[in-house]
């Protein structure tokens, strides 16, 4: 028999007086009582049966408030916090038929495992359910445990599919977790450094929340006053006497959580949310993920994460702030202000327990990121708080150190006692130790003298710069796939995306002139399309982890060898396969030397095969577009300049009748005009039918290809990284070919003069 006892309006709630060692005069700041609403009893009928009777409330939980400075207590509904689940017992229920007997069986045992699984979501259950230890035995649990990563974040790596630590996780995360050390870590793209110091700040957060809250009542007085409760309320809606109820210690342990009492330091107001951790990354993308990734692994914890960074309203910004969120992950500008504005919870920014920077080395580069330098000055003031903060410091290119720039190397040679010099990985290292504060630091160098993954495939294009638009495009009609283009400058990649857009590319723009929101739109659209084509400066070089991406194509050689490797690094991540294209032109060789001087290469990069009469096809198509490109311009400079003239006749309130302005207007439009438009029209009309034909035909004989390449004219019959790894297998066979070709002929004439001797 089942009842369910429902609270109706006029119910009228009294202050409740419990008896017990544990409310003595010794306690003081009690605000609050839980009353536990939600509950199973059972009692035993005539039969010997047992009838379990589930007691739930229609609105929740109903809190007992009282202000400790008063003696006025208050009521209030707490709807928006969900009960935990209780987890049903095994119960025998004799009934006549065996038919029932085993559905009703089947239905505890479902409810069993649902009861299992809400209520390990529960911020108090720490231990994985029966059913997810099943499940995560295909991950490595023993490895993330061994290391201090609690039962609430494996699990969520086991729904994530995070089988075994990364390297760079197993080496940093005994250090931070267990010996509560600082981390400086170093480690190629795509390793996992997120979890790497997120797994900490969660681990450490939620040690400290559970030392902040409310000392739980004893178990003995709980168990007395909730058992009594229970029958007092179980005989007023059944009438039965003859109730009993478990004594299991798991009934005990849930029974906790129906008293809960909570202190306040001499009766004041409580003060803000404590903000425990900051996140600081140099673009608002890498903001955005590193958001989404520690979501990921705090799916189970009741820690809050807020992100901050410009593009987006400071005012819904500071509304999320206000909610008091733990951790915040942010760029370095709109911190900065909005702590100088006095944003209450930003305030605590010098009291943070966790620090980490991500791309550390671009962030403290000088001229970069003046805020960060601000922001450090701040939270590094006050040397007893700094004793209490964790710092994790991460970036694939940590330990790289570049040439120094042509205008210092200049400036070094004109001053004899100059102080700049080129710093080594150590004082790199050092500089930022002291920058930061760091006192108890552990060093990961996990990175190649290279820089790149094992899996990157590396190669060049040389061309001139007018012929870097047929390449390109010749790459992207060639070989299908998720791509990424890199230029050094804005106006570079509005012209590329003008021009690729013509020749229906479908190419999405990224640089830091756009507004965020279409940032990221452009985003999601890249990652939803698997042949999605994405233009972009910088600000997509570091730290994004977009899937599947299989080309990575330099349009311009970097200026330095750490925008190379995180420029490549988009690709070959996790151990996958990727290819990134270097188009170089004649100027850009001092750059390219550079580059391969700090990443200790001591021979060219292979050269990428392109059939160079398909090209043919390739540079009409471009050429016309061009064309188009220049015409479309010349025409809304055309147009803007007749909106000027009528908004200054506007402006001087000229009386003119429209029939006179159109007269105007058609008298003043020039035949350059007429014949403007109508070329535009034809060359889009062009265009228009070489778009709707194959680039490679394939009836094109096999006959004329350039030398020493086979590549396979069909599209989409073979992938860029196949046809290259192809190419750097022949390289050796044919260096070894002209080896013997040199020796035979260097012993042909030796010969000939011996038969002459002879």
């Amino acid at each position: 028999m089942t009842k369910s006892k429902h609270n109706n309006n006029n119910d009228k709630w009294k202050p409740v007086t419990l008896e017990g060692a544990f409310l003595s005069s010794s306690v003081g700041g009690l605000i609050g009582i839980e009353e536990l609403t939600d509950y199973n009893l059972e009692r035993n009928n005539k039969r010997d049966s047992i009838i379990t009777t589930n007691v739930k409330s229609v609105k929740g939980k109903k809190k007992i408030i009282k202000d400790p400075c008063s003696s006025e207590w208050d009521v209030t509904d707490d709807t928006d916090v969900e009960p935990p689940a209780k987890k049903s017992k095994n119960k025998k229920i004799k009934t006549k038929s065996t038919k029932k007997k085993n559905e009703k069986t089947e239905k505890s045992t479902k409810s069993k495992t649902t009861d299992k699984e809400t209520d390990s979501d529960t911020k108090d259950n720490l231990c994985l359910s029966t059913e997810d230890e099943v499940k995560s035995t295909e991950v490595n649990v023993g490895a993330w445990s061994s290391m201090g990563v609690p039962p609430v974040v494996i699990k969520a790596l086991t729904d994530q599919n995070f089988h075994s630590p990364t390297v760079i996780q197993a080496r940093t995360l005994p250090a931070a977790i267990l010996g509560h050390r600082d981390i400086l870590g170093a480690a190629e793209t795509g390793s996992g450094k997120t979890l790497a110091f997120g797994i900490p700040i969660i681990k450490g957060i939620l040690e400290l929340k559970s030392q902040q809250m409310g000392t739980l009542v004893p178990k003995k007085s709980v168990k007395t006053s909730s058992k009594n409760k229970e029958r007092n309320c179980h005989k007023k809606e059944t009438g039965d006497n003859n109730f009993t109820k478990s004594d299991s210690e798991d009934d005990i342990s849930k029974s906790q959580n129906c008293v809960r009492v909570v202190e306040l330091d001499n009766c004041q107001h409580t003060p803000n949310k404590p903000l425990y951790a900051l996140i600081l990354a140099p673009t608002r993308e890498l903001v955005v993920q590193i958001k989404q990734h520690l979501i990921q692994a705090a799916k189970y914890t009741d820690i809050k994460i807020a992100t901050v960074f410009g593009g987006l309203a400071a005012v819904k910004q500071e509304r999320i702030l206000n909610r008091g969120p733990e951790i915040v992950i942010a760029t370095p500008g709109r911190l900065w202000e909005l702590i100088q504005q006095g944003n209450s919870h930003l305030s605590q920014v010098d009291s943070i327990r966790y620090l980490a920077i991500d791309e550390t080395d671009r962030m403290l580069e000088k001229g970069h990121f003046q805020e960060l330098h601000d922001i450090l000055q701040k939270i590094n003031a006050n040397p007893m708080k700094l004793e209490k903060r964790k710092t994790f410091v991460f970036s694939a290119t940590l330990t790289m150190v570049h040439d120094l720039p042509d205008y210092l190397e200049r400036k070094k040679k004109r001053h004899v006692r100059s102080k700049i010099y080129k710093l080594t990985p150590g004082q790199k290292l050092q500089k930022i130790i002291h920058l930061l504060k760091i006192r108890n630091p552990k060093v990961v160098d996990l990175t190649k003298e290279s820089g790149t993954a094992d899996s990157l495939t590396e190669c060049r294009i040389v061309c001139t710069i007018d012929h870097k638009d047929y390449y390109l495009y010749y790459f992207l009609k060639r070989h299908s796939g998720r791509t990424l283009v890199f230029c050094n400058s804005i106006g570079c990649v509005k012209r590329l995306a003008t021009l690729l857009g013509i020749l229906e590319c479908k190419p999405l723009p990224l640089h830091a002139n756009m507004q965020q929101r279409q940032r990221l739109k452009n985003l999601e659209r890249f990652q939803a399309d698997e042949n999605g084509l994405l233009i972009a400066t910088d600000v997509a070089a570091r730290g994004l982890d977009i899937p599947n991406i299989e080309h990575v194509i330099h349009y311009q050689v970097p200026r330095t060898s750490e925008s190379y490797v995180h420029r490549s690094g988009r690709t070959a991540r996790a151990q996958k396969e990727g290819i990134t294209v270097l188009m170089m032109e004649p100027s850009e060789r001092e750059n390219y030397s550079k580059l391969c001087r700090t990443l200790g290469r001591t021979q060219d990069l292979p050269t990428f095969p392109v059939v160079d009469r398909l090209l043919i096809a390739i540079k009409e198509r471009v050429d016309i577009a061009r064309d188009i490109d220049k015409l479309e311009l010349k025409c809304r400079r055309e147009n803007t300049q007749k909106s000027w003239l009528r908004k200054a006749i506007e402006d001087m309130d000229m009386a003119v009748d429209d029939d006179d302005v159109d007269i105007d207007e058609s008298s003043t439009e020039s035949e350059e005009a007429a014949a403007l438009k109508r070329q535009l029209k034809a060359k889009k009309h062009q265009l228009q039918s070489l778009l709707t034909k194959v680039v490679f035909p394939r009836g094109f004989s096999g006959k004329y290809f350039d030398e020493n390449f086979g590549t396979n004219i069909y599209p989409d019959t073979e992938k860029a990284v196949e046809v290259m790894r192809k190419v750097i297998e022949d390289v050796p066979d044919q260096k070894c070919s002209e080896g013997s070709r040199k020796r035979q002929r260097s012993q042909k004439p030796k010969t000939s003069k011996k038969l002459k001797k002879v």
